[in-house]
Order: C-alpha cells, then sequence, then structure tokens
C-alpha cells in the first residue's frame, strides 16, 4: 500500500500507490493479481500462475544516509534495512505460516500511502461488507490508526486471529505486500527474553533493536521523536544512539538523529524536519477510529508523550528531561493483540541532551501514562 514520497513533499495526495508483487506463469496468462485478488489467505492463483506461495522476499532495501543530523526520514520507501530473517506464524496475505521474511527486507516509517480500489480484495479480506468505506486517497496516518479507522469504518475487530490466519493491516511480524516491508514490531525477528532485545537492523547508520531495553526486568527505553536514546546495547558497553521498536507510533522511527551535538531529538526539532508538519494551517484532520475522534496532521511523523502529532499543546516526550534511559512497565497493565493499547507504567527513565554520559537509578521518578 506504500510508495516511495520525498520527505520534503507538501502534495501527499500526489503520492504513487504500491505496485503489488507481480507473479508471471505461463506465457499470456495474468498473473498480475497477486496480492489483491488471490494469493495466501484470498483465493487459489489462477491457472499457470504456479502455487501462490511466497517466501516474503523484497526488492532490495536501499539505506538512507543522514551525514548531517537530525535529518527527515523519508516519509513512505526505505527508513532502513533489516539484518535478520524471521519466519511468519500466521498466514496474512501473501505470506503463509512457517515462511521465511529474508533479511535485508525494508523498514519503512510509519504512514500507508491510502487505501482505494486497488486494495478492495485485501479489504473485503480483513472483513468488511463495503471495501469503499475504508478508501482514503490521502494517506499519512500511522498503521495504528489507519488500522483503527477501518475497524470502526468496517466495523470489524483489527488486528483479530481466526484459526492459522492474523487479519490486519500488517501481519503479525510486522509488515505486509510482496516486496515484504516492515511498518513495526519486528516481533518474529528477536526474542523476547533475557536483557537489551537483539539487533534487527540499521537506519541510516545506526542500529536498530526490538523494543525492550531489560525484558528480564520489564524495562521499555525512553525514547526521542526519532525513534532513539543514548545507551549501552549488546555490541557495545558504550553508550551509543540507537532505536529500538515501539508500540505506538511512529513505531520504527520518526526522523533520522541524533541532535546537531549529539544528543536527543525534541518534537519540535523533528517537526522542523518536515514541511508536511502543520501545511494545514495547524488545523488537522478529523480522524474516527474504533475509540473516538483524534486530531491528525497527515504525514507528520513526529509523536509527542500524549501520542499526538499536531503542532498545538506539544507534550515533550520524558526521554527529553528524564536522567535515565528506561521506564519499568506496571506488571498489572494490559495490552492489545497489536500491542499498542495505553499502559500504566512507573518511569525511571531517561535521556540524553548530549552524548557525554548514561545510567541508570533506582529512584522513582514519577507515575506515567503513554497513549
Amino acid at each position: 500500500f506504500d510508495s516511495k514520497k520525498t520527505a520534503v513533499s507538501s502534495s501527499p495526495m500526489l503520492s504513487l500507490r504500491c505496485v503489488f508483487f507481480l507473479a508471471s506463469g505461463v506465457a499470456g496468462q495474468d498473473c498480475s493479481g497477486k496480492g489483491v485478488t488471490w494469493g495466501p489467505g484470498i483465493g487459489p492463483p489462477p491457472a499457470g500462475c504456479g502455487s501462490g506461495t511466497s517466501t516474503g522476499t523484497s526488492a532490495t532495501c536501499t539505506n538512507p544516509t543522514c551525514s548531517s543530523p537530525p535529518c527527515a526520514a523519508p516519509l513512505l520507501g526505505d527508513v532502513g534495512c533489516t539484518t535478520v530473517s524471521g519466519v511468519e506464524t500466521y498466514n496474512h496475505e501473501l505470506l503463509s505460516a512457517g515462511q521465511e521474511i529474508a533479511s535485508n527486507a525494508h523498514i519503512y516509517g510509519p504512514f500507508e500511502a491510502g487505501f482505494t480500489s486497488q486494495q478492495q480484495s485485501i479489504i473485503e479480506n480483513w472483513g468488511c461488507s463495503d471495501a469503499s468505506v475504508a478508501y482514503d486517497t490521502e494517506g499519512g496516518t500511522d498503521i495504528g490508526t489507519a488500522e483503527s479507522k477501518v475497524s470502526h469504518l468496517c466495523n470489524v475487530e483489527l488486528p483479530r486471529i481466526v484459526g492459522n490466519t492474523y487479519y490486519g493491516v500488517v501481519g503479525p511480524c510486522g509488515g505486509h505486500t510482496g516486496d515484504y516491508h516492515f511498518h513495526r514490531s519486528f516481533s518474529c525477528l528477536y526474542s523476547e527474553t533475557g536483557g537489551h532485545s537483539t539487533k534487527v537492523g540499521v537506519i541510516a547508520g545506526h542500529n536498530i533493536y526490538g523494543k525492550w531495553e531489560d525484558y528480564d526486568n520489564q524495562r521499555l527505553p525512553l525514547l526521542d521523536a526519532c525513534g532513539a536514546h543514548i545507551g549501552p546495547t549488546p555490541e557495545s558497553s558504550t553508550a551509543v544512539y540507537h532505536y529500538h521498536a515501539q508500540d505506538k507510533a511512529p513505531f520504527t522511527v520518526g526522523c533520522h538523529g541524533p541532535s546537531a551535538s549529539g544528543g536527543l531529538v525534541s518534537v519540535a526539532t523533528c517537526r522542523s524536519l518536515y514541511s508536511d508538519c502543520d501545511n494545514d494551517g495547524g488545523s488537522g484532520t478529523t480522524i474516527q477510529t474504533k475509540t473516538g475522534s483524534i486530531s491528525y496532521d497527515r504525514f507528520c511523523p513526529c509523536f509527542d508523550a500524549a501520542g499526538s502529532n499536531m503542532g498545538t499543546n506539544i507534550q515533550e516526550l520524558p526521554a527529553l528531561s528524564s536522567t535515565e534511559i528506561y521506564y519499568t512497565v506496571d506488571s498489572n497493565a494490559t495490552t492489545s493483540l497489536a500491542g499498542d493499547s495505553a499502559a500504566s507504567t512507573t518511569l525511571l527513565g531517561s535521556a540524553f541532551d548530549d552524548a557525554s554520559g548514561w545510567g541508570f537509578s533506582a529512584l522513582l521518578l514519577t507515575a506515567w501514562t503513554f497513549l
């Protein structure tokens, strides 16, 4: 559902839609409907189009560069590339359970390019009886918001699992389509065990890891607006700037850091990198989701502590003011299937305004609710 969009474009409606993986069979046979009218979880292929299976491979991933950070990340297209492979756990779109998602897959930012009649069969496969109610030609909503919007408009539960099939805009590992690309989670690329999550990819020269700062102690990282912080990693005992997957937007990255001084990137600085932030004069778009209506700034990947990407009443991320780099998850909190529901947490976290050091503190600072 995605296509390339430059970080500075102010015309998201002009974005081209993703061209789905084309399958070729016998001479003269039209196999172009793979992933739209046929494929795993949709239906059998036409005669002469093979078995309809997919190995989760991607076209060559091109990792962006950022020679003078902070930099805007591409709003659609590659923001980074994976470095490990994984195995899909459920049938979803073109992938069947047990199939491999190869390494060097695309890592995208949070946004979908939109839904049109090209995706009619896929939307109907999610359980939407009238796919047209979910069409959105503008795009520019993050994967979580887009999924919640479709869930509301179609009166279906997304994501959901029925038997061995996963229904959602992206699959359980966090990606989709024949030219497989990730929007979130990377859940099949690392194990939720031990301490710091392992590396899943590289984002413009900096590593990205699974979501945990310390799984055994249920500590999640405090991150800046780009989706990174400064701390030790499995590869480095010295504190380095690195990204983590998140359960909330921007999921992968909001921008390419660090700051000009080598530290963390604020929400305001992130917003200054994108002409799409407030290109509507700050009025935003009202989007109705399954949990209510929200004001939303399309194609602005900079989200504050309240989960808003609007330029008004910005609530700075706690990483920018704390002296710690993690917070502890409340053992009584519950999470949704997608892992992006609100959760009560104990803030122990910290961030750096420079790259001078890091540390953990046993001091309980405050309580924080992440939306």
